[in-house]
């Protein structure tokens, strides 16, 4: 949804059940604004809101004067502050895969997993679990 029609946007997908609350939809309304004039993007895009357990992320995405290079991700935990996601690499994509489980809106949260590695020959071959843990590097 572009920031500049979003009070309309929000309204046409209200009935899926996902809504934002009044104080939401003013916060995202003016903070939009700013994060555009402060990042000097051309454009704002509202993603949407990922719902988590403890909070919920905002997400949006800033678009420059080159509409297919320049674009920055960014997410918010209270529709005021917003800070840049890292880019997705191969490796953490990899890693992320390995979790299971509900997604937590805590940016320090540490996931784990346990990760079971095979050492030695078919005859004598051991597993060793290792535990494993990931968190959002800020």
């Amino acid at each position: 949804m572009d920031s500049e029609s979003l009070p309309g946007s929000l309204e046409h997908v209200s009935g899926t059940g996902v809504v934002l609350t009044p104080e939401q939809k003013a916060a995202l309304q003016v903070s939009l604004v700013i994060l555009q004039g402060h990042y000097r993007f051309k454009r704002v895009l509202f993603w949407g809101k990922i719902l988590g357990i403890h909070a919920d992320y905002y997400i949006a995405q800033g678009i420059g004067q080159d509409e297919m290079h320049d674009k920055k991700n960014l997410y918010s935990l209270n529709c005021i502050d917003w800070n840049l996601l890292p880019p997705a690499t191969d490796s953490s994509i990899a890693e992320l895969t390995l979790i299971k489980g509900r997604f937590m809106g805590d940016p320090s949260h540490e996931y784990e997993f346990t990760k079971i590695k095979k050492t030695g020959t078919d005859d004598e071959a051991q597993e060793e679990e290792i535990l494993v843990c990931l968190y959002l590097r800020q």
